[in-house]
């Protein structure tokens, strides 16, 4: 049925009370895990803070080394159809 899930964060807040339930039940299902850092563009995003905060949670959760490999910010990114349509 589900192959992995997509964790969204927000670069400012930071994982959520709610987000370490629902992701220890994707965890505990062995699904791997997609991370998406969102609203990086913000004056108050704490983008390094927040990655540190989810492998934390990932740790504190028992994550397996496999479901904790996703690419920290900078080595992968994506744009709006719109953009992509405009670069064509």
């Amino acid at each position: 049925m589900v192959d992995g899930v997509v964790l969204l964060v927000d670069a400012s807040e930071g994982p959520l009370p709610p987000t370490r339930f629902v992701l220890s039940k994707a965890l505990s299902l062995g699904h791997a895990i997609i991370v998406v850092i969102n609203k990086i563009d913000r004056s108050d995003a704490r983008i390094s803070q927040v990655l540190s905060d989810i492998f934390d949670l990932f740790i504190d959760l028992g994550a397996r080394d496999d479901q904790m490999e996703f690419p920290p910010p900078g080595t992968a990114w994506c744009a709006s159809a719109t953009a992509a349509n405009a670069k064509t």
